[in-house]
């Protein structure tokens, strides 16, 4: 059962006057085995342009604290798009760097780099 039917369950029983100190208890412990085994994870998507919705150039993933290499074949690449992984419930945390962008002759890194995590 995820959060939200948890709560409602629990806005049902406040309504019938049946919600106790053990019900939210269990939020608690629940909240906390999450927050356990629950790690960051991140994934740079390079793009062909600052938009959200251009084409993936390049990708990496850190998953459980290691660094997943991406296929060689962007076919198998799980998002053509930034906006692709979004859908997917990643959320962008650093967008391209748009000072890097403004001299075509001196690029430095990645000037169209997106940072998301889940």
């Amino acid at each position: 059962m995820d959060y939200r039917q948890l709560i409602e369950r629990w806005l049902d029983k406040l309504r019938a006057g049946t919600l106790v100190e053990e019900d939210l208890q269990l939020a608690l412990r629940r909240i906390d085995a999450d927050g356990a085994t629950r790690h960051q994870r991140l994934l740079y998507l390079q793009t062909s342009t600052t938009g959200v919705d251009s084409d993936v150039l390049g990708m990496a993933l850190v998953e459980d604290g290691q660094i997943l290499e991406a296929p060689d074949d962007p076919e198998e690449w799980p998002y053509g798009t930034v906006l692709e992984a979004m859908a997917d419930g990643w959320r962008v945390v650093k967008f391209p760097e748009m000072a890097l962008l403004l001299q075509e002759d001196q690029a430095y890194g990645f000037g169209c780099e997106f940072i998301l995590e889940s």
